[in-house]
């Protein structure tokens, strides 16, 4: 180990020997570094928001914590591509050139649209290439490690179903996912005519019995769409008045029909709703799909950190921050 770091320190130009500010390593993993550019470079951005939105008394400190919060994740990153690399778990052009013609359909826009939307934030079509590759191969090798070995069985669902749907009490209120489509600067499709056909085309995958969590995670422009377009529980004078229009003839379980917003074009599902002391909860059959969905993602991120602990374990790691 000590020969790797003396390895590094032999590039380094001769300004380094004379005192200026030079690249250093930051972290050695198993047998490779990182180094304090490569981890600039990842902040940079983060950096950037930092100095911009944190109070001036704070920034140091905050970018401090930042740093290393950046510096473990970078070292994450380098044992999984490592653990790829013993796997012999690859992506092939093949692979990047159709995951990156699925992005390209999901925004409506052509190649030449794409490469020149990555200029302004300083992005290469190169550089996003390389990030892709590296999030496919990170996807491909938590399937071959974690996903087969997480399963969700119809009495964990029926038990959730029991604690969280049938009880005695709940929020005053109105539990609903959402589904949003929007054109231009609010969504993906070029046109007002393009996203309410995609609105349309995804309802009816709901309503044909695909999972709304899915649908919405993959493919709404409504930032709920993170959570599965999980937007929690609201009274009624909490919400927009064009969402209780939706809404308000629903029962649980039920699908509204397609709305425009100012948002764009959406879609509401009603799970439960609780007023005047009677709660009314969708029969199991209309929320199992979601309830499996939210067991299977708390069971996958449990088992991914509990993988990438093991690998941190079995790993020689020193972070020289």
């Amino acid at each position: 180990m000590l020969a790797l770091l003396l390895a590094v320190s032999v590039f380094l130009p001769a300004a380094a020997l004379a005192g200026d500010v030079v690249d250093r390593v930051v972290a050695v993993v198993n047998d490779e570094v990182i180094t304090l550019s490569e981890l600039e470079e990842e902040a940079g951005p983060t950096f950037d928001k930092i100095r911009q939105e944190a109070p001036v008394e704070q920034v140091d400190a905050t970018i401090q914590k930042a740093r290393k919060d950046i510096l473990r994740n970078m070292i994450d990153h380098k044992l999984l591509l490592q653990r790829a690399a013993k796997r012999q778990v690859e992506v092939s052009d093949t692979e990047m050139n159709a995951a990156l013609d699925r992005i390209l359909e999901q925004n409506g826009i052509t190649l030449e649209q794409f490469r020149a939307e990555l200029a302004p934030m300083g992005l290469t079509e190169e550089k996003y290439r390389a990030t892709l590759r590296d999030q496919i191969l990170r996807t491909k090798l938590i399937s071959y490690e974690i996903r087969s070995k997480v399963v969700i069985t119809n009495e964990q669902v029926e038990s959730y179903y029991r604690t969280k749907y049938m009880q005695n009490q709940a929020p005053e209120g109105y539990h609903i996912l959402q589904f949003g489509s929007g054109w231009e600067d609010k969504g993906r499709s070029a046109s007002k005519e393009e996203a309410q056909k995609r609105a349309e085309q995804l309802r009816e995958m709901v309503m044909a019995g695909e999972n709304f969590k899915d649908i919405a995670k993959n493919h709404s422009d409504l930032p709920s769409g993170v959570d599965g377009g999980d937007i929690g529980t609201f009274k009624k004078d909490e919400l927009a008045a064009y969402m209780w229009e939706a809404i308000k003839n629903l029962r649980p379980g039920e699908v509204s029909p397609i709305i425009e917003t100012p948002e764009g074009f959406q879609f509401f599902k009603l799970l439960s709703s609780s007023r005047d002391g009677v709660i009314a909860q969708a029969p199991l059959e209309n929320v199992k799909e979601e309830i499996r969905a939210s067991l299977y993602d708390q069971e996958l991120k449990r088992k991914f950190e509990e993988w990438v602990k093991e690998l941190r374990e079995n790993s020689y790691i020193e972070e020289l921050l």
